[in-house]
C-alpha cells in the first residue's frame, strides 16, 4: 500500500440478511478504491449464511458471535479496523463502485472528519429506484432530533475519521435500533463538523423484512433514544436550542411521528397497539413545537388531515399502481 493512501476499514453487520449479503460484499469487493480491509460480523445469524461467507474467506474477515444487536456488531467490527476511516454497510444495503474511492478524495481534500453522500432508495419487489434528496445540512442536530426532518444520515451514506470512535463515542449497545441516530446526535451536539459530499454513494434497500418495518420495535426505540440523549444534554441545552424542555420535544415528534402512521395506513390494531405503548410511557399528544406546515392546527385538525392522507392513498396512489 502507499503510504499516502489511507486505508479503509468497511463493517458490515450481518443478522438474518443472507438473501442480500453477497451483493453487499460484492460492492465493497468491485470499489474503484483498493486499500480496504473489510470486516463481516455475524451477529447469531440463524439462517445459515456461512456457506455464502465461505466463498468470499479470502477477501474479509469474518467474526461469528452470539446475537448482541446492531450497536454491538459494529462495535465489534471498530475493534478490528485499525484503519484511518471506517464506512459502515448495513447487510441489505450497497454501495456504488466510485463511493469510497471519490468520498475518501473529498474527505481529505476538506480536512473533513466526517463526510456524508447521497443514498437512494431501492424497492426490493418493484425495483424502483428513487432518491430522497438530502442536500447540504445547516443545521445537523436539529435535523437528526426531529423526526419531521428528513433522515439525513444513513448510515453507509457516511465516511469517518476512525479517531472519531476513539475521542468520542462508540454506539451505545442498550439500544436495539436508532443506535446510529444517538451516536450521530451526541457528535452533532458536541459540535462536531459533517461536510456534505455532493453525491449519490449507494443504495437503501426496502423490502419486507427491513428492521424498520417492526413499528412497534422502532417506537420503543425512539422513546429510548429521546429518554437517553435528553438526560444526557439536559434541558439547558435544548430549551436553548428550541424554546422547549426534552420531554416537550418528544412528546412533539413522537405526536408527529404518530400522526404519520395513521396517514401511512396502520390498522386500527396497530395504533391501538401504539397508544397503549404512549399511555405506559407517558407520552402526551403535543402539537407544539410542530413543522411549519402544520403550525395553524390544533390536534383534532392536526389528526383530521392525516385521515385525509390516508384516504387519499387509498383512493388516489393505490388505484393507480
Amino acid at each position: 500500500m502507499n503510504n499516502s493512501s489511507p486505508k479503509i476499514g468497511v463493517i458490515i453487520p450481518l443478522y438474518n440478511q443472507k438473501e442480500y449479503i453477497g451483493e453487499a460484499i460484492e460492492s465493497v469487493l468491485n470499489q474503484t478504491y483498493p486499500y480496504i480491509k473489510l470486516v463481516v460480523i455475524n451477529d447469531g445469524s440463524t439462517d445459515n449464511p456461512i456457506p455464502i461467507l465461505d466463498k468470499y474467506n479470502e477477501d474479509i474477515t469474518l467474526i461469528n458471535q452470539k446475537n448482541k444487536g446492531l450497536a454491538a456488531a459494529r462495535n465489534r467490527g471498530l475493534r478490528e479496523c485499525d484503519c484511518k476511516y471506517i464506512q459502515f454497510l448495513d447487510a441489505d444495503d450497497f454501495l456504488h463502485k466510485d463511493k469510497i474511492k471519490l468520498q475518501l478524495e473529498f474527505s481529505e481534500s476538506h480536512d473533513a472528519d466526517i463526510s456524508y453522500c447521497e443514498i437512494a432508495q431501492l424497492e426490493q419487489e418493484s425495483r424502483r429506484t428513487y432518491l430522497r434528496y438530502i442536500g447540504e445540512v445547516n443545521d445537523m442536530f436539529s435535523s437528526l432530533y426531529n423526526f419531521w426532518c428528513l433522515y439525513p444520515l444513513p448510515i453507509h451514506s457516511l465516511l469517518i475519521k476512525n479517531r472519531i470512535f476513539t475521542k468520542y463515542y462508540l454506539f451505545d449497545e442498550e439500544l436495539t435500533a436508532n443506535e446510529d441516530r444517538y451516536f450521530l446526535s451526541k457528535l452533532a451536539a458536541a459540535g462536531i463538523s459533517f461536510k456534505y459530499f455532493p453525491f449519490i454513494g449507494g443504495f437503501r434497500r426496502d423490502h419486507k423484512h427491513s428492521m424498520n418495518k417492526d413499528r412497534l420495535r422502532m417506537l420503543e426505540s425512539t422513546i429510548q433514544y429521546y429518554r437517553k440523549l435528553n438526560k444526557e444534554l439536559g434541558d439547558d441545552y435544548l430549551s436553548k436550542k428550541f424554546g422547549y424542555t426534552g420531554n416537550k420535544m418528544m412528546c412533539a415528534n413522537l405526536t408527529f411521528v404518530y400522526r404519520n402512521e395513521i396517514a401511512n395506513g396502520r390498522t386500527r390494531k396497530e395504533l391501538q397497539r401504539i397508544r397503549k405503548l404512549f399511555k405506559e410511557e407517558n407520552i402526551k399528544f403535543e402539537v407544539e413545537p410542530i413543522p411549519l406546515r402544520f403550525k395553524k392546527l390544533k390536534l383534532g385538525r392536526f389528526f383530521f388531515s392525516a385521515y385525509l392522507k390516508r384516504l387519499f392513498n387509498i383512493l388516489f396512489i393505490s388505484n393507480s399502481l
